[in-house]
């Protein structure tokens, strides 16, 4: 079957640069799973914070804000705001465009469950916002089939042969073949590439842990912020009714379907209970998802300057959910030969390109 692009991985940025592909081209999604949005994108925290990552992520969550505000669908949900505590003796913290500092007394009316006395202030961001990763896929999945491009699930990729100008992909049973292929299979974009005889990047996948636990009894958490602490060693936030707790640990992991373990939860709970007061009688339920990255923490996004037709849509890290409009544009359009999204510039570019990485 010819195609004039295929995507491997259905992650929701793989959804993304499909359904912008595919208003370019005859467009192939593959995913390895039963389903899109299985691994990492399913299991996100997925809110939406300006201030997050480096600049070169918050170049990209710029450009997906505009995205996000002219979207006919509702991706993004209510302002939940978050808020950067500062342990009292410990590391305060530093001013950040967007975020205000406020009092520990403050801190504690916005989220009752912090105790102003272990706090020598806090830091607010009031317009994060939730991000509705099922309506970004689904959004995704409805323009894909709208324009009449194909999603194959339980196709995992075992041979790449490039021939008469075309990448054959296949299977073991069934081959499919296009000019270009998008590597944007997550934490296994390492060995996707090494398909198509592409160089290694030193993409890490990380372990990202959590927790469901029950809120206090009565509690209005639907109108909570997002708490981390400054150090990045605990956060929580409200999550269908309970609250999601993390220890927000980094531990390398080769690419799988990940489960959390127990000593990072109980590493979480530890931390919500030190920082809250709060106790924990019982958690719900747990999961882990894994987080790519190479050295820099910046995207991989662009052609692989070695491999003709192969483009990399890789090493999102934890910001793939709130940068998959950019993401998935810029890809589209490099992929294509087509006009970029608006505020994309060279030098984002050239932060972006695969090329840097030797």
């Amino acid at each position: 079957m010819r195609f004039d692009f295929i995507v491997i991985g259905g992650g929701i940025v793989g959804l993304s640069a499909a359904a912008a592909l595919s208003a370019r081209g005859k467009t192939l999604l593959l995913e390895r799973e039963s389903q899109p949005c299985q691994h990492s994108s399913g299991r996100s925290a997925a809110i939406f914070v300006h201030s997050y990552g480096n600049e070169v992520v918050q170049a990209l969550t710029a450009i997906s804000a505009r995205v996000f505000a002219a979207a006919d669908h509702e991706m993004l949900g209510r302002k939940r705001g978050i808020l950067v505590v500062a342990r009292k003796g410990g590391d305060p913290g530093g001013p950040v465009p967007g975020r205000e500092r406020i009092s520990a007394e403050a801190a504690a009316a916005l989220m009752p469950l912090l105790r102003p006395e272990m706090l020598s202030h806090a830091w607010l961001e009031t317009d994060a916002r939730d991000i509705d990763v099922h309506a970004m896929h689904m959004a995704y999945a409805r323009t894909l089939k709208a324009n009449a491009g194909t999603l194959l699930t339980d196709f995992d990729v075992r041979s790449a042969e490039w021939q008469g100008g075309l990448w054959h992909v296949s299977n073991g049973a069934q081959s499919m073949s296009a000019p270009v292929v998008i590597n944007a299979a997550g934490a296994w974009a390492e060995t996707v590439g090494a398909l198509f005889g592409a160089a290694p990047k030193g993409i890490q996948p990380l372990r990202r842990s959590a927790a469901l636990i029950d809120p206090p009894a009565d509690s209005n958490l639907e109108d909570w912020p997002m708490v981390v602490d400054v150090e990045e060693s605990v956060y929580f936030k409200p999550e269908a009714g309970k609250l999601m707790v993390s220890p927000a640990d980094r531990t390398p992991s080769p690419p799988c379907d990940s489960w959390a373990e127990d000593m990072d939860i109980a590493i979480a709970i530890d931390r919500y209970q030190s920082l809250t007061g709060e106790e924990v009688r019982r958690v719900t339920h747990t999961w882990a998802g894994l987080r790519s990255f190479v050295d820099d923490e910046s995207p991989l996004i662009g052609a692989d300057a070695a491999v003709p037709g192969l483009f990399w849509l890789a090493a999102l890290g934890g910001y793939g959910v709130q940068t998959a409009p950019a993401a998935g544009a810029i890809m589209a359009a490099l992929a294509s030969g087509t006009a970029l999204p608006e505020g994309v510039t060279p030098e984002l570019l050239r932060a972006l390109d695969p090329a840097r990485i030797t």
